[in-house]
């Protein structure tokens, strides 16, 4: 193929994906007037072409698949029912994990593919959730902000704008704050906003396992922070651990800390010791990436202050 006639295909697939795009934002128009996609029917989906049915991600290959070199498509729905990870899904956005199923062929692999080009060309899609009634659905316009492919999930906001995408390159010497400019009157429902972002990244820097026993079921991990949220603490990577549920509510508990100095794990005076929180790594030495030391520091400093406050007591 010569220059003109790549010059030719390039301006043509711009102009297709232009048009998907103001296709997929009418669809959205139409959905929402007077909250129509609070309730839609399962049938409405299926007829205006967002979804298909029968799986998790739905992607409209006929319609789609020229505008990917590979043929694969881009995704359109995302079904998420609540039943697994219920915790990360929110209202400004989902952890949406990557198809994991039995189907024949490289089905997986090509749903992935189709939701990353979605990403890649800047193209909205729509995160159906249950309704109120059992034949009713939400639906949620939403744009793929990152994915990380060791953890194999993907960061999906929602909103009626395009969000820009993540920096990759989330390096030790960017600027830190340890603390949030938020109000300290914020409310439960929003400390959850953006619960989903911190969590994805906190898991791309450090990697998907629990930092001291190394489980890596993504079931069970949590981002956990160093600072918390009601101490004001920002929603940096670097104020934030990947910790399993039980060693998370362990931590938060104080029954041990990070020594800023060594990073070496230490327990509670009189309380229960590493055999027994089942911790296996004595240190975060084996980590690549270490939280930020004033975030350490500052976790160690209320940590010796409560030491030394049951001292006295």
């Amino acid at each position: 193929m010569d220059d003109a006639s790549v010059q030719y295909y390039k301006r043509n697939v711009n102009d297709l994906i232009a048009r998907e795009l103001r296709h997929r934002l009418d669809l959205w128009q139409h959905l929402d007037a007077d909250g129509g996609a609070l309730k839609v029917k399962p049938q409405q989906l299926r007829d205006l072409g967002i979804y298909g049915g029968a799986q998790g991600i739905w992607v409209d290959k006929k319609r789609t698949g020229k505008l990917t070199a590979d043929g694969v498509g881009i995704s359109v729905g995302l079904l998420h029912t609540g039943t697994s990870y219920s915790d990360d899904l929110s209202e400004d956005g989902v952890l949406y994990h990557y198809p994991s199923t039995q189907r024949a062929g490289e089905r997986d692999v090509a749903e992935v593919n189709s939701t990353k080009a979605a990403g890649n060309l800047g193209l909205p899609l729509f995160v159906i959730t249950p309704g109120p009634t059992s034949g009713e659905r939400r639906v949620r316009l939403a744009w793929i902000e990152d994915w990380d492919d060791r953890a194999r999930i993907f960061l999906i906001r929602f909103g009626g704008h395009r969000v820009n995408p993540l920096l990759q390159n989330l390096q030790d010497d960017l600027p830190f704050e340890l603390l949030s400019q938020r109000s300290r009157r914020t409310t439960a429902t929003d400390a959850r906003v953006g619960q989903q972002r911190f969590k994805f990244l906190v898991i791309k820097r450090y990697g998907p396992a629990c930092a001291v026993c190394g489980i890596d079921l993504m079931d069970v991990l949590d981002a956990a922070h160093l600072c918390p949220k009601e101490e004001n603490g920002s929603d940096d990577p670097r104020n934030g651990l990947v910790l399993c549920a039980l060693h998370h509510r362990a931590f938060d508990a104080k029954l041990f800390v990070v020594d800023p100095e060594t990073t070496k794990i230490e327990f509670k005076a009189g309380g229960p010791r590493g055999d027994d929180l089942r911790i296996t790594r004595i240190s975060l030495a084996h980590l690549s990436s270490q939280p930020h030391r004033k975030a350490l520091e500052w976790r160690w400093a209320k940590w010796t202050a409560a030491r030394g406050e049951a001292a006295k007591a």
